[in-house]
Formats: C-alpha cells, sequence, structure tokens
C-alpha cells in the first residue's frame, strides 16, 4: 500500500550539533484560609544550596534571575543541583515563559526539548517522551492525575518555573512510564512589595490581562502573601471555536518560628470552550483532503465547559542539626461546569471521503477528587570521617475518577458534506425529546502508597554515589464491578547513581533505575499479570559555567521494557468471562527506547540568553504478537530528531532597552499506519520572533510572532479517522507589562 505525505511543502531537516499592603492583605484573606495571630519573629534570611533552610525551596526559584537557565531543581524530594543529579534536567524560567509568551503548559511543553504534544480531540492533548505517555504531572512536588477531558491545561501566570525531569523516575513517584516527570512549581510570596500587571491582544480576538501582587501583610513580615490573576479569552483559527479562562491563585506564608513555615494557597481555574470529538477526514488513502485551515465540523453552540480547583498546605521546620522535615497536603478537584455537549462524526461510505455522518453526545458530570500527601526528612549524616545526606519519605495518593454518563448518536443526519460544512448554521441544536444511546460511566479509585529513601554519599572528593529505593503499594478498583479490581503490593525499586566531578564546572554521570507499570489484563487461568516491569540506563556528562548562568549536558540513555500484555494465541477466543472478544493474555511483551540527547541554557555573554536541545530517540518493539510491529517504533507520530531553541539578546549602550528574539521548532519525518493504511508528514520547521523595548523601568512592551512564515503542518494526522488537526497559522500578540 502506497504511503503519501501529507505535508506536500516539506522541509528537510538539518541535524544540528550540539533558555502599603492593605489591599493585599484582603484580597489574599479571601482567597486563602485565615491564619492565627502573633506569628513568631523575622524567618532566617540565608539561602545557599550547601545550608537547608526554612525557606529552602526559593533556591531554586527563577524569578527576577532574567537567565534562561537554572542552578537547581525540587524534582528529588528537595532542592538539588542541575549538575548533581544523574539524569537529564530542563527547567523553563520565568524569564523564557515571559520572553516566549508561554501561556499554558501545551505552550510549555510543546517547545520542551524531548517531549512531543499529541492531540486527542479538539480540547484534549497528551504528552510523551521517548517513546512513552508522560503521566507523571507534578504541582509544587505533588502528583496530579489529567483526569481525561476534564484537565485544563495550567496557566503560566501562576508558575515560577516548569521542571522536567527526563526518563524513569520510580523513586519519585511509584508507578508510572518511564518517559518524563513534569513538575509546575508555583510562584511564592515575596519579603517585599511588588506588584506587575500585563495587556496582551493578539491574532483571532485574544484579549488577556494578567495582575500580581505579592509582599508583606504584617509590620515584622513573618505573614507573606501572593495572589496572582489570569483572564484569557479567545477564538481559533477555526470557525466557531472560542475559548474563556479564568485563573486566581492565592498563596500565604508564614514564619511560625524563626524554624517552621507554614504555607497554604488555594488555585480556581475555569475554562468555558467550545469543542468536538474529532478533527478533519483524510483520504482513503492516507492523504489529506483538501480541507481549508479553518475547517472546524463541530457546532458553534458545543460546549466543553470545566473546571480545576486546588488546596494546598505545608508545613516545614529546620532542625539546628541541619536536619529538614516537610509535610505537603494537596486536595484537587476537576469536574464540569454544565452538561458536556459535543458532536462527532463517522465515514458516510466508502466512494467519497467527503462524506461524512454527525451527531450529537450530552453527557452528565464527571470529574475526580484526588488527594496527596507527602513527608520528607533530610539532612546531613556522618560517616567514615565524611559528611553525607540522607532523604527518607512516605507518600499516598488517591484519585476517585467519576466518568460520564448519558447520550451519544441525538439527532443523526447522514451523507453531510465537510467541504459545505458552516458550523454556524449546518447543524441545529438537540431538542428536548430527541432519543440517543446511553452510555453509563463507570466510576474508579486508584490508591498508591509508598515509602523511600536515598543517601547522597560523598565516597571521596570528586565522587559522590546516590542510593536509593522505594517500596510501592497500588491499587485499582471499580465498585460496581470487583472483578475488575487488581493491586500490587510491596513492589521494590531500586535506584542508584554515580557522579564524578571532572572539574570546577564538569561532571560525569551515570544511573541505573526500575521501572513498574501496573496492567489490567488476565490470564487464561484467571490471574491479572503481573506488572510491566524495565529498567532505566542513563549516563552523560554536565557542565555549569559562568557561576552557575550557563548549563550544558550531553547524555545517552536506554530503557528496556518487559512483561507488556500480548494475546495467549493458545486460549480460548472469547476469553470468558474476562474478555468479550479476543483472547487470553500472557506477559511477552518487550520493547526499548535509546538514544541521545543535547542541551544548553542560560547565558552564553552578557545580555545573551540561550535553551536549546536536541533528542535522538530510536524505539521498537522487540517482541510482540504482531509480526508487523517487530522492529517498528512505538509510536511512529514522535519524529527521531527533534530540535528546540529559544534565544534573546539585550542590545549593549544606547540600546540596551531594546530586546530580541527568535525560536525554532524542528523534526524529522513522521508517519501513522492505521488499519494498513499509512500517513506521512515530512520534516519541517516552524519559527518564532519577538522583540521587546522599555519604555522605563516599570513598563514594556513586547511583540511577538509565532509561525513566521506561516508554515501548514499538522499537530496531529491519521488515516481513516477524524484525528487530523492542523497546527496555528502565524499569529501575533502585542503584550504591555508594568512592574512595581
Amino acid at each position: 500500500m502506497s504511503s503519501p505525505t501529507l505535508n506536500p511543502a516539506r522541509v528537510p531537516f538539518t541535524r544540528l550539533p550540539a533558555l502599603r499592603m492593605s489591599a493585599l492583605s484582603l484580597a489574599l484573606l479571601a482567597a486563602t484560609p485565615a491564619f492565627a495571630d502573633g506569628l513568631a519573629a523575622d524567618a532566617d534570611q540565608a539561602q545557599t544550596l550547601d545550608t537547608l533552610n526554612v525557606r529552602a525551596s526559593r533556591d531554586a526559584n527563577t524569578e527576577g534571575s532574567g537567565n534562561y537557565g537554572a542552578k537547581a531543581t525540587t524534582l528529588f524530594k528537595g532542592v538539588q543541583s542541575i549538575r548533581q543529579t544523574p539524569q537529564p534536567v530542563t527547567v523553563i524560567s520565568r524569564q523564557l515563559l515571559d520572553d516566549r509568551a508561554l501561556l499554558d503548559l501545551h505552550d510549555v511543553l510543546q517547545n520542551t526539548p524531548g517531549v512531543t504534544v499529541d492531540y486527542v480531540d479538539s480540547e484534549r492533548v497528551t504528552y510523551f517522551s521517548r517513546g512513552f505517555s508522560i503521566d507523571a504531572l507534578q504541582i509544587d512536588g505533588l502528583s496530579i492525575d489529567q483526569s481525561g477531558s476534564v484537565f485544563i491545561q495550567p496557566d503560566t501566570a501562576v508558575l515560577d518555573r516548569v521542571e522536567i525531569l527526563r526518563g524513569a523516575a520510580g523513586l519519585l513517584k511509584g508507578a508510572g512510564n518511564p518517559s518524563a516527570t513534569v513538575n509546575m512549581a508555583r510562584k511564592r510570596p515575596t519579603e517585599t512589595f511588588q506588584a506587575s500587571g500585563a495587556l496582551s491582544l493578539g491574532s483571532w480576538d485574544r484579549r488577556r490581562a494578567e495582575a500580581d501582587v505579592s509582599g508583606p501583610l504584617n509590620s515584622a513580615g513573618t505573614v507573606r502573601g501572593r495572589l496572582v490573576a489570569a483572564y484569557d479569552e479567545k477564538d481559533f483559527f477555526q470557525k466557531a471555536r472560542e475559548e474563556e479562562k479564568r485563573t486566581v491563585y492565592g498563596v500565604i506564608e508564614a514564619d511560625l518560628t524563626d524554624a517552621t513555615l507554614l504555607t497554604a494557597s488555594l488555585q480556581q481555574t475555569d475554562l468555558d470552550a467550545t469543542g468536538s470529538w474529532g478533527g478533519m477526514p483524510s483520504d482513503f488513502d492516507g492523504r489529506a483532503l483538501d480541507l481549508p485551515r479553518s475547517t472546524y465540523l463541530g457546532a458553534s453552540w458545543n460546549q466543553w465547559n470545566r473546571y480545576n480547583q486546588q488546596a494546598f498546605l505545608s508545613l516545614e521546620h529546620r532542625f539546628g542539626n541541619g536536619w529538614r522535615t516537610a509535610l505537603s497536603y494537596a486536595f484537587t478537584r476537576f469536574g464540569y461546569n454544565g452538561p458536556f455537549i459535543q458532536t462527532s462524526f463517522s465515514r458516510s461510505n466508502t466512494s467519497n471521503p467527503y462524506l461524512v455522518d454527525v451527531d450529537t453526545a450530552i453527557y452528565g458530570p464527571a470529574g475526580s477528587h484526588q488527594n496527596a500527601v507527602n513527608f520528607v526528612a533530610e539532612g546531613p549524616i556522618e560517616l567514615f570521617g565524611r559528611t553525607h545526606q540522607l532523604t527518607v519519605g512516605a507518600e499516598g495518593r488517591n484519585v476517585k475518577t467519576a466518568n460520564s454518563s448519558g447520550y451519544w448518536g441525538i439527532n443523526r443526519i447522514r451523507n453531510v458534506d465537510a467541504r459545505t460544512w458552516d458550523p454556524y448554521t449546518s447543524y441545529a441544536p438537540p431538542q428536548e425529546g430527541d432519543v440517543g444511546t446511553y452510555y453509563g460511566g463507570i466510576n474508579n479509585e486508584t490508591q498508591q502508597k509508598g515509602v523511600f529513601a536515598v543517601a547522597r554519599i560523598s565516597i571521596t572528593d570528586p565522587l559522590t554515589a546516590l542510593v536509593g529505593a522505594r517500596l510501592n503499594w497500588w491499587e485499582y478498583s471499580v465498585p460496581t464491578n470487583p472483578a475488575s479490581n487488581y493491586s500490587v503490593d510491596r513492589e521494590f525499586m531500586p535506584y542508584a547513581g554515580l557522579v564524578y566531578d571532572l572539574s570546577s564546572t564538569l561532571s560525569l554521570y551515570a544511573s541505573y533505575s526500575e521501572i513498574f507499570v501496573p496492567q489490567n489484563a488476565y490470564q487464561a487461568d484467571g490471574q491479572l499479570l503481573k506488572p510491566i516491569t524495565g529498567q532505566d540506563y542513563e549516563a552523560g556528562i554536565k557542565g555549569e559555567f559562568f557561576a552557575g548562568r550557563l548549563n550544558a549536558a550531553l547524555s545517552a540513555f536506554r530503557i528496556n521494557n518487559v512483561g507488556r500484555a500480548m494475546d495467549d494465541a493458545s486460549s480460548a477466543n472469547p476469553c470468558l468471562p474476562y474478555y468479550t472478544t479476543g483472547y487470553c493474555k500472557v506477559d511477552g511483551g518487550k520493547t526499548r527506547s535509546q538514544g541521545w540527547e543535547a542541551e544548553v541554557s542560560g547565558q552564553l555573554t552578557e545580555g545573551w540568553q540561550m535553551m536549546a536541545g536536541y533528542t535522538n530517540t530510536r524505539t521498537e518493539y522487540l517482541r510482540d504478537p504482531s509480526a508487523a510491529n517487530l522492529g517498528q517504533p512505538l509510536r511512529s507520530a514522535d519524529p527521531r530528531h527533534l530540535l528546540r531553541l529559544s534565544t534573546s539578546y539585550r542590545f549593549p549602550g544606547v540600546l540596551n532597552k531594546l530586546r530580541a528574539g527568535a525560536s525554532v521548532q524542528a523534526q524529522s519525518d513522521t508517519y501513522v499506519t492505521s488499519r494498513g493504511v499509512t500517513s506521512r508528514q515530512g520534516g519541517y520547521a516552524v519559527y518564532g520572533v519577538m522583540a521587546g523595548y522599555d519604555l522605563s523601568e516599570a513598563i514594556s512592551l513586547q511583540l511577538n510572532v509565532n509561525n513566521l512564515f506561516d508554515k501548514s503542518y499538522f499537530r496531529k494526522y491519521g488515516p481513516n479517522t477524524f484525528n487530523t488537526y492542523y497546527a496555528d497559522p502565524r499569529n501575533v500578540m502585542f503584550s504591555v507589562r508594568a512592574r512595581f
């Protein structure tokens, strides 16, 4: 079967070698719980990476640094030097978020080295790294579950930085894919008053406003608060699509004593949006149909309105012997605002690819309630005449998911021509009494608990070993169907790493991690399959230059996974009572992911900032029930070569009020095969530019242009399905920002 190219104007990928406070008090107290009066005196101000202190997490803050890089990360249950972390780490700093106008998590990860973004439908996206989905998202170090269609891409107005650890992270999160861990570190209150605001206008009637106020809430400065609000309204390049998002985040810090810090925060995000289940159809041979980028096969009355809420509480204490303890808790709730009303599409016939059937689905409330708690204790220990670091802890997470129930197939109409479809007039909204097919959502609950310990052992002055382990308990249950329940008890996951300092600026590293991913699959004897297991091997060299203002890394990895569910051809078909269709399963699947990565971030010279990363990833099926899969990539839609680059320059001398920047997103060829038909997209590069001008010390102007050359390409595509989505055409945003 032929494999036509979706994007005829192919751009060859070039391989490159080796980013007075009363008003504030009232606002914050309205947004966060009240605190007791008479809090203690001023807290210790010392903040160095070598000394644990009550506000140690601030050592990793990037706000106000003016730098695209970062010296430290909080991914490893405390503040750790990036150079001393034996895995690839990327930090998207506050300065990079501002310069590139990266306004939500989707924008951030789309510009992160080694990460690809995949559309599920018009509203939902998933993230991948090294051939595996990213199933570990964290907010301030506590894990959250995306919970399907109710997750809202977090607004970056509330963030100080985004930290990405590539590779397996079982020590950090327990069960999960060996892809990456993404931690969104939010802004913290400041010790002095500061305020900022921004107004932005952009393509497709985008209107955005931000406000950020922070500072002490009492005369002693022992209580500090911060309030951040963002409003973002926009249309899209597709007809009839629109979105309105509102975000409010309030946080209070209180020094209960000189050594004890209490932090409490609330965050609320509401999103009103249109949407549809599916994009544009493709031709029968996999080619993209001749439909304009503005095509939207939804309806103007579609409704996909959601809310995300989180309450966060943390208590940290520093002991006089250098030890620190921290107890953190988060309650997160995702859900719908009103009914979920969407159109969906299917093929009408096999002769005209433009003809489609359309119907409506209406679903009731859905969402999740999530509880996450984490306790960690860390500090120095003396052994054999040397000082080492020990971290121990425990954490638990509970996710209760309520899936929607409702009706689909309402008001079906057939043989609609996609070329003449008008989302405003082509399809009437459902009326009272319209009948569809009932679908009952199934609720479920996932619980995970773990205890962990990791020791950073100073073997010699240049050689440090990280040795750790985690013991996991994992349980999945379906209240209405106990036969679907399964659990994993006392899964032991070791971790080992070495860091060797070649000099004061260069370090070699190597690490080994184990993987486990639970799977709900049954053998012929009724036993559940054991979890998928595997190993992640990492090695590389890291550099830290110019007093930490510039970081560079070159790394290689290999990930082996075994035990993935495969069809048991010797079993009955269907495998009753476990499967109504298909064979029973055996744990025989095996995959491999390997490659190398290069990254540089930070200040190259005075005024010149850069974040650049290249990844070369090769994945393949080593053992699979389908012979056609052997040797094929795990995800052919993920490129082998991937480049992400952002840079900016502040001109010297009399032009020092002027900044200019550029960005590149480039990748190699990809393809998708379904039911014997293959679609391909050639390699492409997308460019962006930025210009900024300081009118004064307090007010600045900025212009961002994305997809500068108006490259037409697909964010997602696939044959014989409605999974083709155009990427954004050229678009601009103009912003005015004020700081006080």
